[in-house]
């Protein structure tokens, strides 16, 4: 691979994006026809204004305008040139953010983790990370989005104007468009927030044009031809341009101009053709072959460019065509200062195109773009392949490609770049390739819809009677075959298939060797040998070390699994621990999430409350990173620990937090998952009537994909519910869908939930006088408990399992671990309980914090805002302007120590963590002064 591509994936972190480093430079200083000094000192104005627009038609110098402007003010911006392929949010942002951290490398950190998501979060999210972490910033930062026009995500131009609405501190952002962004202009018009310059601005006056005829042909014409040119060209700069390229051939040149006739398009579109006629045929070929390329460098005008007449003709110099476009001025943009990457003019490569349909056929179009296709995976840039050979209509190339480079992707959990790659296939091409059906399932196991995975594992099966492929492909069909087993609890079978597959699989580095391993040491559990499943993966862990990235974590994984869904609590946080180490250290956010899921479920299950919810809030920060069970179940698992501390205004926070993320991720599943969770919260607060509606509203069945260590599962909370706060019908049906739940769990070896069902069926056999059988599943209960430190599960159950507690004669569990059972539960107060209509009242214990509880049962007031000194509203004042410390320093005249001093006082009065958050809440107390 060359050095040509001068791409990267950013700043040493792993990304979704391949960024070209070329994109996010100036473009690079160029010797001035003429300098423009009214229109730079019209930039530099107003340099505290955030937004400043340049906007006008093609070829008016836009873009040297704002160079030229930043190279005088010696600013270097943060400059992204956008491209058609920009119109893609993740797209974008990474760009955005890489072209940030070139001029400050720390800088964006939460916003690049957000990225990493599988599925991007709203907008309103993704504006306010990137707001702040922007604001946090401590230096002017001027960001330029150059060609904004090529912009036709809406989704973009709203993060845009979210961010604008409260403009981060250092930000001065300048878009570069063909015309006026679809964003609030006006409103940022009224406020003083936004500089324009427009085509009216950017047209050269008479004498501009005459400078520039002199400083291009060495010509001085008179007033009434300048008049003459104006009427035709309109102060069109690369109309100029051309003029000035073709009189230096005329020997009359004033003649020549007045002649010009037809407007400015006719103008151009003659001017243009005769500097191309004028050139040499192989210097044509090659403009005309590289107008298909958005950049290029001299290798990759060498890859594409070959003879029409003799496709073998592989002499052309990459360095000398461009060396030679850039001596005959041929509109030739170059993107870096080293003299690597360049690009056309957009009004010069529109026409190059146009003359590349008419003078060469589809196939040596096609060609073209084959060979640029090729090129383009050679350094790596996959998309653009992809999207090259998609011109070439060469779809089977294409396909062939995504085959060959998804495993990287994941391996580094990207699976949802695969899927875009995917969605730029025509319709019907995956249904013929095996391993296009291969990659999405396994998307479809990432996204766990396990209902789609049937479907496909059928459709492979058909094409392979038909095809002769490499063993590992059969090896990923048997892995498939055997996750299936597992979620449907058949361990033999699962077994059997997950060692063929590792077997046909290993030493290819293929990804799912990792995957197909974890699935093993579950599906040994699951069939009764957790002492082989660890042995095993402690084995292979031993063998290859963490060279073996993506393998390795999924074999650390594997460990706290098997350990969580077999109880042992202290094993299960020490093996997350280490996963969190080699998260780290491998720099895999997803694993990074899962480690936090994975100690926080153990820290709630032990009662270990407080170190469970900074755990799970942890967690939930990276909730578009994770898998979308797992996220669904951290933000569960946070709510209930918020609702168990009595922090109803936080649960109800997160609850609502949840709803919106299942919206987000639209699929029925999670939907009815944060129903669930909003059921069993409402269970807490003794409202039964709510839970009981939800509850008799559903039929949720007891299946291993949505028993498994999860927290939130439907079936258990619909029998939780109807024991606790339903009549007798209700509590016949729980008793029987418990005894469901309980046998699925213990057929699968879910410990986990096998303790959950028999304190639950303890309760509800002791609600029907089925005294012995409630002290039986009891004893069981805690049997499983004792040696892992179950807490939780008997502790959400209040009163009626204390009774149970006190009662039982129980035989197969110490005293010492009742005695502490019975501890937590003095130690907790019980919450209020509410009348529901025809029912008795519900009383469920909640950890208590330290200081006074709310007796009544309604929520705390909102904190208590303490009064700001005198000096403290002028700088907050002063905050509202958007001013540093320096100048807040300046203008109170006061030490900078003094002013962080303030600040700091600010936030702690206003319960805030950030200077734009005490603006917000200042303005929302009517703090501030208006105007």
């Amino acid at each position: 691979m060359t050095n040509d591509s001068n791409a990267s994936t950013g700043m040493g972190q792993p990304s979704a994006t391949m960024i070209l480093r070329t994109k996010l430079r100036p473009p690079a200083a160029v010797q001035r026809l003429i300098s423009r000094p009214r229109l730079v000192e019209l930039l530099q104005r107003n340099p505290r204004r955030p937004l400043t627009v340049v906007s006008a038609p093609a070829g008016y110098g836009k873009t040297t305008l704002v160079s030229q402007w930043l190279q005088d003010a010696e600013v270097k911006p943060a400059w992204v040139q956008l491209g058609d392929e920009n119109s893609e949010l993740r797209t974008f942002l990474s760009y955005l953010v890489a072209a940030v951290q070139v001029r400050f490398p720390t800088a964006c950190s939460d916003t690049a983790v957000l990225l990493e998501a599988a599925q991007l979060p709203p907008s309103l999210l993704l504006a306010e990370t990137l707001s702040n972490d922007l604001d946090s910033i401590a230096e002017p930062l001027v960001v330029v989005l150059d060609d904004y026009h090529l912009i036709s995500n809406s989704g973009i131009h709203e993060l845009l104007d979210k961010l604008l609405l409260h403009p981060p501190r250092p930000l001065h952002l300048v878009l570069v468009t063909r015309h006026d962004p679809p964003i609030s202009m006006a409103s940022l018009r009224a406020r003083g927030w936004l500089t324009e310059i427009h085509q009216d601005d950017l047209r050269f006056t008479n004498a501009e044009v005459n400078a520039v005829l002199g400083e291009m042909a060495g010509v001085s014409v008179s007033q009434a031809t300048l008049e003459h040119l104006e009427q035709q060209v309109e102060g069109w700069i690369v109309g100029l341009h051309l003029v000035g390229l073709v009189i230096r051939n005329q020997s009359v040149p004033e003649a020549f101009l007045y002649g010009l006739k037809g407007g400015f398009q006719q103008v151009y579109d003659y001017l243009s053709e005769q500097v191309l006629t004028g050139q040499p045929a192989a210097m044509r070929d090659c403009l005309l072959q590289t107008s298909v390329l958005s950049r290029f460098c001299p290798s990759l005008v060498e890859a594409v460019c070959v003879s029409p007449n003799d496709s073998t003709d592989k002499n052309t110099s990459g360095e000398k065509f461009i060396e030679d476009a850039q001596l005959a001025n041929l509109f030739v943009v170059p993107l870096d200062s080293q003299g690597q990457w360049f690009r056309y003019h957009h009004l010069f490569q529109d026409l190059l195109r146009r003359q590349l349909q008419q003078c060469y056929s589809p196939k040596d179009i096609a060609g073209v773009h084959s060979r640029g296709s090729v090129w383009y995976e050679s350094q790596g840039l996959i998309t653009e392949s992809i999207e090259h050979a998609l011109a070439a209509e060469d779809v089977v190339r294409a396909a062939e490609i995504i085959e060959r480079c998804r495993r990287d992707e994941f391996a580094a959990d990207r699976w949802y770049v695969v899927e875009r790659w995917l969605s730029m296939l025509p319709d019907g091409v995956k249904q013929q390739r095996p391993k296009l059906l291969l990659a999405e399932a396994s998307i479809a196991i990432c996204r766990f819809q396990v209902a789609r995975i049937p479907t496909i594992i059928e459709q492979v099966e058909n094409l392979l009677r038909e095809q002769t492929v490499e063993p590992a492909v059969r090896g990923e069909l048997a892995y498939l075959r055997g996750f299936l087993e597992y979620w449907e609890g058949n361990a033999q079978s699962s077994q059997q298939y997950l060692e063929e597959a590792i077997s046909k699989i290993s030493g290819e580095k293929n990804p799912i060797e990792g995957e197909a391993e974890l699935m093993l040491a579950l599906a040994l559990c699951m069939g009764g040998h957790e002492k082989m499943a660890v042995r095993g993966l402690e084995d292979r862990i031993d063998r290859f070390g963490v060279s073996e990235n993506q393998l390795f974590s999924r074999l650390t994984a594997g460990l706290a699994f098997v350990h969580s869904i077999s109880g042992d609590l202290h094993r299960s946080r020490l093996d997350a621990q280490r996963l969190k180490l080699v998260a780290n250290k491998l720099r895999i956010r997803n694993t990074e999430a899962w480690a936090y899921y994975l100690q926080a479920w153990g820290h709630l299950h032990a009662g270990e409350l407080e170190a469970a919810t900074g755990l799970f809030a942890d967690a939930a920060e990276f909730r578009y990173v994770l898998d979308p069970r797992a996220a669904v179940d951290t933000l569960a698992g946070l709510a209930l620990c918020q609702q168990l501390r009595q922090r109803e205004n936080e649960a109800d926070e997160t609850t609502n937090l949840l709803q919106r993320f299942a919206q987000d991720l639209n699929e029925r599943q999670y939907l009815d998952l944060a129903d669930s969770l909003q059921a069993r919260i409402a269970l807490l607060r003794g409202d039964s009537r709510r839970a009981l509606q939800w509850a008799r509203s559903v039929n949720e069945q007891a299946v291993p994909s949505s028993l498994f260590l999860w927290l939130e599962a439907p079936a258990i909370t619909q029998a939780r519910v109807l024991i606790t706060a339903g009549s007798k019908r209700d509590l016949a049906t729980a008793t029987k869908s418990l005894k469901a739940i309980r046998e699925a769990s213990e057929s699968c070896r879910f410990t986990c939930q096998t303790i959950e069902a028999a304190a639950l069926q303890s309760v509800a056999f002791d609600r029907q006088g089925s005294t012995d059988d409630a002290f039986n599943s009891l004893d069981e209960a805690l049997a499983l408990a004792e040696s892992g430190g179950w807490v939780r599960p008997f502790l959400e159950l209040g009163p009626p399992m204390t009774s149970l507690l006190q009662r039982a004669p129980l035989e197969n569990v110490s005293i010492e671990f009742v005695d502490r059972l019975l501890e937590a539960f003095a130690e907790t107060p019980s919450a209020p309980a509410h009348e529901s209509s025809g029912q008795a009242k519900t009383s469920i214990p909640i950890v208590a914090e330290s200081g006074p509880t709310v007796s009544d049962g309604t929520s705390s007031a909102e904190p208590y805002v303490e009064t700001l000194t005198q000096r403290e509203l002028e700088t907050l004042q002063m905050l509202a302007l958007r001013l540093y410390d320096k100048e807040i320093a300046k203008a109170l005249s006061i030490s900078v120590w003094t002013v962080r001093t303030h600040v700091k006082h600010i936030f702690e009065k206003l319960h805030v963590t950030g200077r734009r958050q005490a603006v917000l809440k200042a303005e929302e107390l009517g703090l501030l002064e208006k105007g």
